[in-house]
């Protein structure tokens, strides 16, 4: 999933795309997903985690090759939409193994390591997927993220041997029908939902835009570019783990003002690339990393806060929820951030928006805690 961002100045040139175009490649990858939220929700909660977390990445790996093989932009794209509806049973399927394995106050450092993961993936994908396609070309680094994702599959089949069967019935209420829609009557969860729609858009404007503004508006090379990248990925991924550990050490009412604080490290990070953005390799680096904690940082802690709310029975379905969401924002933002830059040909117009919206992200979550503590009741 974060394979195609750092490849995009090279897609960018491989299939003489405008800028605007460039922000179509990280939706296309999150769209299936979006189609599939609930549903693979559903699954991971009544086919079992190891099924639902397999059959996912055999269905992203193929699509991949596919995309490595593909002859027009198109055909590109639409391979990378299959390759998503894989991604949509990966995670309610881990958010409920988490939950069902780990007490409340270590579950948001276990979903930050799991996050991290992705994280980690990303760094990879930024350090090696740049210098492989400049030397070999993008189809064999594309290629390499499909034999990568057909690994895992072999790997996770022994590995989860433990979780084959569901884990269990759900509780009355759970699935099936209107009641597949109670958090509807929740408005705690819905500013909740709102606020990772917006945190999506965030993510989905700076991974797929970065690596470009890093090359035309900072001055560095592709591979430079591709270096920073793994530097915002590196802040992420310490964030992702901070947080979790944060959160878990005060863990009453703790999760959502967390989570308000990356909207707000993010809000001043690109307020710097919409106002003094830097050539210099240093300043770069420490601003990337900032950006990265507010970003980046905030998935695990944002979904193990909605596996929590959705409960042993429920965890599966409200992450897919959650995830509708979330992939919602990434199908907004990356085109939207296209559409600034284009109408206002000013990467400060469209760091600007970026920073504006991150700062809504962290009003909306300051208050949302208080919210669905109360309507818990507890």
């Amino acid at each position: 999933m974060l394979g195609v961002s750092p490849l995009s100045p090279r897609l960018l040139e491989a299939f003489a795309l405008s800028r605007l175009e460039v922000g179509l490649l990280l939706p296309a990858a999150y769209i299936g997903g979006l189609v599939f939220a609930l549903p693979g929700g559903y699954l991971a909660d009544r086919v079992g985690v190891r099924a639902a977390f397999v059959g996912g990445l055999l269905i992203t790996g193929g699509p991949l090759v596919g995309a490595a093989l593909a002859p027009s932009f198109p055909a590109f794209l639409g391979f990378l939409v299959v390759a998503g509806i894989g991604w949509s049973l990966v995670n309610p399927a881990l958010a409920r193994v988490i939950l069902v394995l780990f007490a409340p106050r270590e579950r948001g450092i276990a979903m930050g390591i799991k996050q991290m993961g992705l994280t980690l993936g990303g760094i990879a994908s930024a350090l090696v997927l740049p210098a492989l396609a400049g030397a070999a070309g993008w189809r064999v680094a594309v290629g390499l993220c499909a034999a990568a994702v057909g690994l895992g599959a072999l790997i996770a089949w022994s590995v989860l041997s433990g979780f084959a069967a569901p884990a269990g019935a759900p509780d009355r209420g759970s699935s099936g029908g209107a009641s597949a829609w109670w958090w509807l009557g929740r408005p705690g969860l819905l500013v909740l939902f709102g606020a990772g729609l917006v945190l999506g858009m965030v993510q989905s404007a700076f991974l797929g835009y970065f690596p470009l503004f890093a090359v035309q508006g900072q001055g560095f090379t592709v591979v430079a570019a591709g270096g920073l990248l793994a530097a915002a990925q590196t802040g992420g991924a310490l964030a992702r783990l901070g947080l979790g550990a944060a959160s878990d050490r005060w863990h009453a009412r703790g999760r959502p003002p967390w989570l308000a604080a990356t909207g707000t490290v993010s809000a001043m990070a690109f307020a710097v690339y919409a106002g003094w953005p830097t050539g210099s390799p240093v300043a770069a680096t420490v601003v990337a990393v900032g950006a990265g904690v507010g970003a980046l940082g905030w998935v695990g802690l944002y979904l193990v806060l909605v596996a929590e709310v959705g409960g042993a029975h429920r965890a599966g379905l409200l992450t897919g929820v959650g995830m509708a969401f979330i992939i919602l924002g990434i199908l907004i933002g990356a085109p939207a951030f296209g559409a600034i830059l284009e109408a206002s040909d000013s990467w400060s117009a469209a760091w600007g928006s970026l920073a504006v919206l991150s700062a809504a992200a962290a009003l909306a979550l300051s208050v949302a805690g208080s919210v669905i503590h109360r309507e818990s009741g507890s």
